[in-house]
């Protein structure tokens, strides 16, 4: 795969241009993981309503009746049940990991086995999260682990 990069001033919005003999799973991977990086939520903090990226949310997390999505430093309000957030990113490195928490992988510095077949995952920013056994071999099949 041969990847070029043009940059010009005259350009107004970033265009990508996939050239290829034929549309295979590769490519089609290729744009699923562009079209990842355009989608967007809406989380809330006292009233105010913030658009976040993926690539700023570490997790969202269901805790009575509410989700929420916590990036590096802050917990925002999110607006959708745990299920709408995992069809909304499927496809991606975000996948559920419990009953209650969707994460996002690429924020994973290290992970550890732990009791009764569970994991633990210890993110980029610190925070310890349980994977429950249901969830450790989907995790461990995204990440290329056995």
């Amino acid at each position: 795969m041969k990847i070029s990069v043009v940059e010009s001033k005259e350009i107004e919005e970033t265009q990508v241009i996939i050239k290829c003999k034929k549309k295979d799973d590769e490519i089609l991977e290729i744009e699923k993981s562009l079209t990842f990086l355009n989608r967007v939520v809406t989380g809330k903090i006292e009233g105010r309503n913030y658009t976040l990226t993926p690539s700023q949310i570490y997790y969202f997390e269901s805790i009575d009746n509410k989700v929420f999505a916590y990036t590096k430093e802050q917990v925002f309000d999110i607006n959708l049940k745990l299920y709408q957030l995992e069809d909304m990113f499927e496809n991606t490195p975000f996948i559920r990991i419990n009953k209650s928490t969707v994460l996002n992988t690429r924020k994973i510095q290290s992970f550890a086995s732990s009791i009764n077949g569970r994991m633990e995952a210890v993110l980029k920013n610190k925070e310890r999260v349980v994977i429950s056994r249901k969830y450790v071999s989907i995790l461990r099949n995204m990440l290329g682990g056995k």
